[in-house]
């Protein structure tokens, strides 16, 4: 029997504590442990990558199983291999590009606001490479998103009008010309994900118009063929593991000692897993604009407790920016559940190439697209009603 449009975007009392908990929860002890790891192990970001792809494959792997289907003992797959082989390829690239931005002076914070801006990168590609069109609203985020975006990454340490004299500006201080290379460079690097995710986006779109939203297995082989491709990079995983191996600060069991950032590292898989439950909890429930819209409220909470627990400042200017890329995010949300009123029509512009999303990233891409399902099954029920 089709659920009825009443209860498609409600959630009982009990269930909403439930989905909160674990998306705020979970969502933020995951950044938590995060920024633990690569606050004193900037180079980590491989090794966290390595473990996360390894989790959600052998989860996938539990939910994927099937005894009477030797001997990899996995069930059918519903879209050919062969399709999924470019987005695991894409995928790894983006997980290890994102991760590995924190031995470029890249904060969490920057990170958390960075790459929430990246809708507009999302925007841009689907309007030169897909024909894709975008209403008012949306395109009114998308310069949000960029204004603040780049307001927060040129005046993260300093204020728009402050005077130069007032910080060390000099072309001669090496160290600052030094770690402001280093700050560019990580801030391309998270360009060139964001660009990597949203073609990504665009190719997962399509096989699912294809073959339809198989999501799960989209999450589960880009996993799993994953994981070999971290022969590439053995040596450095083993490196950045033993690194947090072998800190000398431990925490005690009993009469058992774990270093506290291998424990943080558990903690960092577990809580991710957990994120993406609340997550698709919610999806299951509610609208995409509520889905979005607490997926928003999670990213501006883990960036406050950021700033809070570990010292992370901005300034004024970097603050209004991030308010900027926040409020882009929240209108893009609404825009989105807006029919195809005061659509701004483009044309698409002939390009060059071909015409082609950290794991968490992927995951709340495949929810949205989820929860916009959900939205527009019940307005199919409301239209039978009528």
């Amino acid at each position: 029997m089709a659920p009825s449009v009443q209860a498609v975007g409600q959630l009982a009392a009990k269930e909403w504590i439930a989905v909160i908990g674990l998306i705020f929860g979970g969502c933020c002890s995951n950044v938590f442990t995060l920024e633990k790891i690569v606050t004193h192990n900037p180079e980590s970001g491989n090794v966290v990558t390595f473990f996360q792809f390894l989790f959600i494959a052998i989860e996938g792997y539990i939910n994927f199983w099937d005894s009477s289907r030797p001997p990899f003992y996995i069930k059918r797959n519903q879209v050919p291999l062969k399709r999924w082989s470019v987005a695991v390829i894409m995928f790894f690239l983006v997980s290890i590009l994102n991760n590995s931005v924190f031995i470029f002076k890249i904060s969490i914070p920057i990170h958390i606001i960075f790459r929430s801006s990246g809708t507009a990168v999302v925007m841009v590609i689907g309007w030169l490479f897909a024909n894709k069109k975008y209403n008012v609203l949306q395109v009114a985020s998308a310069f949000m998103l960029t204004i603040g975006a780049i307001i927060t990454t040129m005046y993260k340490d300093t204020e728009m009008f402050s005077k130069r004299d007032e910080v060390d500006t000099s072309i001669f201080s090496l160290s600052a010309l030094s770690d402001d290379v280093l700050f560019l460079t990580g801030i391309i690097i998270l360009l060139i994900a964001a660009i990597l995710m949203a073609f990504m986006g665009l190719y997962n779109e399509e096989t699912y118009r294809r073959y339809g939203k198989h999501w799960k297995e989209n999450v589960f082989y880009s996993h799993l063929f994953g994981l070999p491709m971290f022969i590439f990079i053995a040596p450095k995983v083993h490196s950045e593991f033993m690194a947090l191996w072998r800190n000398p600060e431990h925490f005690s069991f009993g009469e058992f000692e774990l270093p506290k950032p291998i424990c943080y590292l558990i903690l960092n898989v577990l809580t991710q897993y957990f994120c993406v439950r609340g997550a698709n909890m919610l999806a299951g429930s509610t609208t995409a604009l509520t889905l979005n819209v607490v997926l928003l409220m999670r990213k501006f909470t883990s960036l406050l407790l950021s700033m809070y627990l570990f010292n992370n400042r901005l300034s004024f200017t970097g603050s209004c920016g991030a308010t900027l890329v926040f409020a882009g995010c929240a209108l893009y949300s609404y825009g989105s559940t807006r029919g195809s009123t005061n659509t701004v029509k483009y044309t698409a512009v002939p390009s060059e190439g071909p015409n082609k999303s950290s794991g968490q990233e992927q995951f709340e891409m495949n929810i949205v697209q989820e929860g916009d399902k959900v939205m527009e099954k019940a307005k199919e029920l409301e239209e039978q009603k009528k």
